[in-house]
């Protein structure tokens, strides 16, 4: 395969590459709501908590002269069936990837992450497994990014993973 042939599928390659990242980063920030909305739901017991009271409507004064009204009122809004609700779409498709030809010179999306905590890029596995002990569940997802995109150390990422599903339970 010659250079250029190479040069051409950069462009592809990074944009493949930054989807992934993005996928990784979004399920990272997925993972975290769900664990934070668990602990908060965890935390407020029926007994403890209900919601605030409505608040009452304002008082709307009279209108000053019912003739001057108009003939039509507005049509109400048409309401959203199940059927329309549910043909809605919550995941992303990509439809088309493109790029200009001969474009390979910075292009793609940059992503810098960075460290969970200052040193971290230069600690052992060990080392990090130890301080991941007293880590909150934010401070293992951001480890978790962090080391996905860097070193990538297996027994780190295991570790993490252990720590998250601990803190779920």
């Amino acid at each position: 395969m010659s250079g250029l042939d190479r040069l051409s599928r950069f462009p592809e390659l990074s944009f493949t590459v930054a989807r992934r990242a993005g996928s990784l980063a979004l399920s990272t920030i997925r993972q975290v709501a769900d664990m934070a909305l668990e602990r908060r739901s965890q935390s407020r017991t029926p007994s403890t908590w209900a919601p605030p009271p409505p608040a009452p409507a304002p008082a709307r004064p009279p209108d000053p002269e019912p003739a001057a009204r108009p003939a039509a009122a507005a049509a109400p809004a048409p309401a959203v069936t199940q059927q329309a609700a549910e043909h809605v779409d919550r995941e992303a498709v990509v439809v088309a990837e493109s790029a200009d030809e001969g474009a390979a010179d910075g292009v793609g999306a940059q992503i810098r992450i960075g460290e969970p905590w200052k040193g971290y890029g230069s600690l052992t596995a060990p080392e990090v497994n130890d301080r991941l002990a007293s880590a909150s569940p934010e401070s293992l997802a951001v480890a978790r990014l962090y080391e996905t995109a860097n070193r990538n150390r297996v027994t780190v990422l295991k570790e993490i993973d252990r720590r998250m599903q601990a803190a779920r339970s």
